[in-house]
């Protein structure tokens, strides 16, 4: 490296140079005159600060003084100039404007060089900060001895300094002492550093800190509630999972996790200047997002179960998460591995660009498919899409949407935080359509189920029951073929007997025969019952016209049927038929016995139900002189309520007995 050559020294030479040759004077006057011009040279160079700049009066700062003015800065390889031999370098630059609200990135990757003029104006000494800007990792700073314009001294903070002021350096001048100063700065390799050198009031710093943060608070307050709802959705997400074990709430959980963090530390780290910081701005954030996104495109692959209903979808957001993980092995190859921070950064931003060319296509999917699921997400999407590119020209270019620094609007992160709020408005609003339409079809997957176990459980019922009507169907057959015929012998052989024997009959040979007749009744009645084919309305009507006709044919009653002109087609079984059938039977042999009538009327009236009215105009009945336990009453009551009928008794101009009974 080449030693830059003192200033004055140059101009000696030249003088001593020029006047040898023009006036050729005595070497006497010749050297005195030289050294009257050099002397005031010298103090015309000293009139001036080092570098051209002027001094900053540290008493004077009663807050905090930027030295964007006052400071100049150059820039070399990272590490390649011994910190003694910096006072050597032509620091010459002033600091652009830019640099105090984003460093580039190729500045970043070099040590950084500044250089400025302090001064003590007072009687006392005056104690300061120094801050260069954030975030740098390491800060030197040296003082230019003031009788060795070539010799640094080390500036070293003392021991006691707070943790809290790590980033600072302190700074102290005597009484009227003037100083040069050079620091070489070290900044984190991330694209959010700002250059900023500032001298800062030793009574004031921590009140500098508070203002510092002051332009971040409401970008801080945005990030903190963000985290908050982030961290509302894992709790969300979670007890999702374990509602109905889906995989895909995991995986939003965990991308839920990754970003609040990310927002989390990003607000609560700022301004904070420690080693966890530094890794975090350099490395901890890109990787943990690039987590945060792979599992983003799991849940989505899950959620919309694209690997069964798109399948073309599927293989791009497959590569997707296989592309995330080659960004992150080759971003950590070269960040903890190289000092090629410019490739780091190319890396990242070429991370991001692809992901925003994912987007593009899973938007453009999505609203060529239409799917009314998948539009929820892609809405999301867009807006989570549309934001981030924002975001991401605002950390890159010079791109500003206010002229105020400090404002929200010229915040990249926050523009970061819009995309996400419109993206979880929208899986929201997602969840609640899938959960709705889960819901509608777990509700029909139930009643399908419920009719498929009505269906078997009918079919079974009429298997019972055309087994059972065949098994009747068979008694009925057999009892007519067998008994009846039986029965029928019997009462043929009795009415032989009674003809020979003629007036000698005997009165066994008569109750045999009497016997034989109800006996033949009943069976005729239970084989009635039985047989399917009866199990109707039409017939159990017709059946009791013709019993009642039957059993009055020879008595004084007469009967009269009023019937409907038409009876609708009604199932009845045969257990109600047996039953109705009996009840009437009882009523009308009451009637015979015990009403004194001559005309009885049998009406029927068939609706939703049958009803059945027999009236007789005989004395009536006495209905507090009747048995509590008369076995005929009780009989017909039973057997009514069996069926879920109903049965009753009036006593108007005769007796009037009612039977209702709904059809099967």
């Amino acid at each position: 490296m080449a030693i830059i050559m003192n200033s004055s020294q140059k101009i000696r030479t030249s003088l001593i140079s020029v006047f040898n040759r023009c006036f050729q004077a005595p070497p006497a006057c010749t050297k005195t005159l030289i050294l009257v011009i050099c002397f005031l040279t010298s103090l015309g160079l000293k009139a001036q600060n080092p570098q051209g700049t002027p001094a900053v009066d540290l008493a004077k700062i009663l807050t905090h003084k930027p030295l964007f003015d006052e400071c100049l800065y150059t820039t070399v390889k990272r590490d390649s100039i011994p910190d003694m031999d910096i006072v050597f370098l032509k620091i010459s630059q002033k600091i652009p404007e830019a640099f105090e609200d984003n460093i580039p990135i190729s500045v970043v990757a070099r040590n950084v060089v500044l250089s400025f003029n302090l001064a003590n104006g007072s009687d006392s000494i005056s104690r300061g900060y120094f801050f260069p800007g954030l975030y740098c990792r390491t800060i030197q700073l040296f003082k230019v001895a003031a009788n060795e314009p070539e010799k640094l001294i080390p500036v070293i903070n003392p021991p006691d300094l707070p943790t809290s002021l790590t980033g600072y350096v302190f700074i102290q001048l005597s009484p009227h002492e003037k100083a040069k100063f050079i620091a070489k700065l070290d900044f984190v390799p991330t694209a959010d550093n700002i250059l900023s050198p500032r001298i800062i009031n030793k009574s004031f710093i921590y009140y500098f800190k508070m203002t510092l943060l002051g332009h971040k608070v409401t970008v801080n307050v945005f990030s903190y509630v963000m985290a908050g709802i982030l961290l509302m959705m894992i709790i969300y997400s979670i007890s999702a999972y374990f509602q109905d074990y889906n995989y895909e709430f995991l995986f939003y959980a965990k991308y839920a996790l990754a970003m609040g963090l990310v927002l989390f530390f990003k607000s609560y780290l700022f301004g904070v200047t420690n080693e966890f910081h530094y890794y975090f701005e350099g490395c901890i954030d890109f990787l943990v997002q690039m987590v945060g996104y792979s599992f983003y495109l799991l849940f989505i692959r899950k959620f919309l179960n694209t690997k069964l209903l798109h399948p073309s979808l599927e293989k791009v957001l497959a590569f997707a998460n296989w592309f995330i993980l080659v960004i992150m092995v080759v971003f950590s190859i070269f960040y903890f591995g190289t000092d090629l921070l410019a490739i780091t950064h190319l890396v990242e931003n070429i991370s991001k660009m692809g992901l925003f060319m994912m987007s593009a296509i899973f938007i453009l999917y999505g609203l060529w498919r239409k799917d009314p699921l998948m539009n929820y997400i892609i809405a999301g999407q867009l807006f989570l899409t549309v934001f981030g590119i924002i975001s991401f020209m605002l950390s890159i270019t010079p791109l500003k949407f206010s002229d105020d620094p400090g404002s929200i609007g010229n915040d990249a992160l926050f523009y970061y935080q819009l995309g996400m709020v419109f993206e979880l408005i929208f899986f929201m609003s997602g969840l609640t359509y899938k959960n709705k339409k889960n819901l509608t079809e777990r509700v029909k997957e139930r009643e399908r189920l419920k009719l498929e176990n009505e269906r078997k459980e009918f079919e079974k019922q009429v298997a019972i029951l055309e087994a059972k009507q065949q098994e009747r169907n068979r008694i009925s057959a057999d009892m007519h073929d067998e008994l009846g015929s039986g029965v029928t012998a019997i009462r043929l052989m009795s009415e032989i007997v009674k003809t020979k024997m003629k007036e000698s009959t005997l009165p066994e040979i008569e109750k045999i025969s009497h016997s034989a007749n109800e006996l033949l009744s009943k069976m005729n009645t239970i084989i009635w019952t039985m047989v399917s084919s009866n199990d109707t309305a039409e017939s159990l009507i017709a059946y009791i016209r013709a019993y009642a006709v039957e059993f009055f044919e020879n008595t004084s009653i007469e009967c009269q049927f009023n019937l409907p002109s038409y009876i609708p087609p009604a199932e009845i079984s045969g257990e109600k038929r047996r039953n109705v059938f009996l009840s009437v039977k009882e009523a009308l042999n009451n009637v015979l016995k015990h009403s004194q009538a001559s005309e009885i009327a049998i009406t029927m009236m068939v609706t939703d139900k049958l009803i059945i009215e027999i009236a007789d105009n005989g004395v009536g009945i006495n209905m507090d002189k009747i048995r509590k336990f008369g076995n005929g009453l009780n009989n017909m009551k039973k057997r009514i309520d069996s069926i879920s009928g109903i049965f009753r008794i009036e006593n108007h101009q005769g007796t009037k007995v009612f039977f209702e009974l709904e059809f099967d």
